[in-house]
């Protein structure tokens, strides 16, 4: 580590400063990413790189999936339809919902 401090620091502060060519560099060269820092990289991507969105959503959703308890098909469908919506117009409607899926323990 140099002057620059961890690679999770400089993740965040790439993330802070919405440049996603650096956080995409910098979630590379860190071991692990957990799934709310991976869901602002998706978020950043939806924001500044559109056409590499589809991809990453479905990357976090699998991964999600993988990581979470989803209780109910209900769940899972908002969960879905706020990641399809997110980079439109109801993305800021949607972000709340997400956060809160990410931040969800772990079963």
């Amino acid at each position: 580590m140099g002057a620059a401090g961890s690679p999770y620091a400089a993740f965040q502060r790439a993330i802070k400063t919405r440049n996603v060519t650096l956080a995409l560099a910098e979630a590379r060269d860190m071991p692990t990413l957990n799934l709310a820092d991976a869901l602002e990289l998706v978020v950043l991507i939806a924001e500044k790189r559109p056409d590499l969105y589809e991809r990453a959503a479905l990357r976090w959703l699998a991964r999600y999936f993988g990581e979470r308890t989803v209780t109910t098909l209900a769940e899972a469908q908002l969960v879905v339809a706020a990641l399809a919506a997110l980079p439109g117009r109801h993305g800021g409607d949607a972000y709340p919902l997400l956060a809160a899926a990410a931040r969800r323990p772990r079963h």
